[in-house]
């Protein structure tokens, strides 16, 4: 009895050193070469954006484009050398039913960028680019000339000018209806700069287009289209498995993730290395990624860290590089552009298998389990219209999946556990009997062969009783699963079951329903512990719930209501359990009396 308690103990410990493997640090699922950035990296250099600009700043609206400065600085009559810029900084906002963008026309790049139907605490949209991005001057949209620093400061802090125009349904460009917003600089010395940034009134998938010419001809340049993801206060109480500012990318073959406390160098995608269906930037629930237009060349992506300077990490919570993605190109290009939420049937229409930006697992067997009971919930959840209903019906078809087999497992166990009680009395005076001997291996052999040789007479499998802990290492794939979409996916960010549970994807804030599961816990082992005789072995039976409800307290609590719903499902199926086993006691004993 003692080993079996002590197996009871290992498994536990495995348990949690199994949860510990599968949700620690994340790392990058295959190795990825780094490469050295080229002198001058296409980045801007810090300082150089809107970043004085703060988020809940409102400056003026203008959506006027600023006239170009008159004059030409090259020879007459030569385009190229005439100057393009605006005459003053100015700032101006793009607002759709999906999106509020605040735009600076130095540097030509995002300060804000805010999907309008998702809140934070107290309803504040959502913001994509972090305070930091903003105090180091890397904003999206900003562009880069390859290997000329000098160049890349110069349009960090230039004056473009800027036009906002309406894109009407059936543009060719794919967006419309939406809005379009062109940027332009010249410097006067040949080097010009375009871009364009082209948002769809309804949904999150836009287009970036950029062109960058010296002396009219092509020059390899970067453009950022994401720096970071803001850290959302209301996310620092949600436990385990969020992130914030990790770098992704489909390199054709699978996910590569950099995390952005382990990316110390800069690294590149695509282009020579091959070709990448998209990349960017994600957090838990949101991300920014960039792909390829259909027909165009495949993307060349570059990854860079910003490492936090001394006075701003000394401010910041978690003083983590920022990360940027910047998409690479001789001359420029043009391509799709998703800035949104991280929606499993959003992204999945968008093809490429972008709904892999959502991180349900890095190990196989998990994420199709977590994929499997994600679309289980979400089709009960088109019927039911609650998810915490949702997860408490869905709880009841996984029991009824596995109830065979564990029904099986627990009668067996009752059985055996009923027959060892039997012997107990004679294994106890084995024991006496050889405790009084002197201790050896052999003298411990031969106890342990009269015990078994004991139990074989009287048709005992005292392996049996581990089939107790059958039915919760049968449940922790789904439990693992539950907890995974329940913390990445955004259906059930802010999703409600009712009463004090207002987000599905956060701690229970009264730690009622975690008292809850403990309790029912408690009581269906009691029921299990009953028929055993080893009292090390119930107070093992016992230690387990107590364990778990601590576990349990900063877990989700769509997670709690699973465990605590399969608890009461557990009652149930144990009650019917020791009927069956009572019954079958009563007909071998009627039969021996029979005999």
């Amino acid at each position: 009895m003692e080993k079996r308690a002590l197996l009871a103990i290992v498994l536990s410990v495995a348990v949690m050193a199994t949860w510990t493997l599968l949700f620690g640090p994340a790392t990058t699922p295959h190795p990825v070469q780094p490469v050295a950035p080229a002198s001058g990296s296409g980045a801007p250099a810090p300082g150089g954006g809107s970043g004085a600009v703060h988020p809940e700043t409102q400056p003026p609206v203008n959506d006027a484009a600023a006239a170009a400065s008159p004059g030409a600085a090259g020879p007459p009559g030569t385009t190229a050398y005439t100057p393009i810029r605006a005459s003053s900084k100015e700032e101006f906002r793009v607002i759709t039913s999906t999106q509020d963008i605040r735009l600076s026309n130095e540097g030509g790049c995002a300060t804000w960028w805010r999907l309008t139907r998702y809140t934070i605490n107290g309803g504040v949209p959502v913001d994509l680019i972090p305070d930091l991005a903003r105090t180091l001057g890397v904003l999206p949209l900003q562009v880069g000339i390859d290997g000329d620093q000098e160049a890349t400061r110069l349009l960090s802090k230039a004056l473009y000018t800027h036009e906002v125009s309406d894109i009407p349904a059936g543009d060719p460009s794919g967006v419309g209806p939406g809005k379009r917003v062109s940027f332009k600089f010249a410097d006067g010395n040949g080097l010009a700069v375009s871009k364009v940034l082209e948002v769809p009134e309804q949904g999150y998938l836009g287009r970036i287009t950029f062109e960058v010419t010296r002396n009219g001809k092509p020059v390899a340049a970067t453009l950022i289209w994401a720096a970071g993801l803001a850290q959302q206060a209301e996310d620092d109480t949600r436990g385990y498995g969020h992130i914030e500012g990790e770098a992704v990318v489909h390199d054709g073959r699978d996910i590569v993730r950099l995390p952005a406390i382990k990316t110390t160098t800069t690294v590149q995608f695509g282009g020579a290395a091959g070709a990448i269906r998209w990349a960017g930037i994600d957090s838990t629930y949101f991300a920014n990624l960039v792909l390829p237009l259909e027909g165009q060349p495949a993307l060349a992506v570059t990854i860079e860290p910003h490492p936090v300077p001394p006075a701003a990490a000394a401010a910041t919570p978690k003083p983590e590089p920022l990360l940027s993605a910047g998409v690479r190109a001789d001359g420029g290009g043009a391509y799709r552009l998703f800035v949104g939420p991280k929606d499993y049937n959003l992204l999945k229409s968008m093809g490429q298998e972008v709904e892999r930006v959502i991180d349900f697992s890095r190990f196989s067997l998990i994420y199709i389990c977590t994929k499997g009971l994600f679309l289980a919930l979400t089709w009960i959840n088109a019927s039911v219209g609650n998810y915490g209903w949702s997860i408490i019906l869905l709880t009841i078809l996984v029991r009824l999946v596995f109830f065979p087999i564990m029904y099986k497992s627990s009668i067996t166990m009752r059985q055996t556990s009923k027959k060892m009680a039997k012997v107990q009395p004679r294994v106890k005076a084995i024991q006496d009997r050889y405790r009084k001997m002197k201790k050896s291996m052999e003298t411990q052999r031969q106890m342990n062969d009269e015990v078994m040789a004991l139990y074989k007479k009287e048709g005992i499998n005292p392996m049996a009783n581990l089939g107790g802990c059958l039915p919760l290492l049968l449940q922790m794939p789904v439990f693992i699963a539950f907890y995974n979409l329940l913390a990445v996916t955004i259906e059930m960010r802010h999703a409600p079951f009712g009463l004090w549970l207002q987000d599905l994807s956060r701690r229970d804030p009264y730690y009622i329903t975690p008292l809850l599961m403990g309790g029912s816990w408690l009581a269906q082992q009691w029921m299990t512990s009953s028929s055993i005789p080893d009292p090390t072995q119930r107070r093992m039976m016992m230690f387990m719930p107590v364990m778990f409800t601590f576990f349990m307290m900063n877990m989700p609590s769509g997670l709690v209501i699973y465990w605590l719903t399969s608890n009461l499902l557990g009652m149930g199926q144990q009650y019917l359990t020791n009927r069956k086993a009572d019954q079958l006691e009563a007909e071998a004993q009627h039969r021996d009396q029979s005999g």
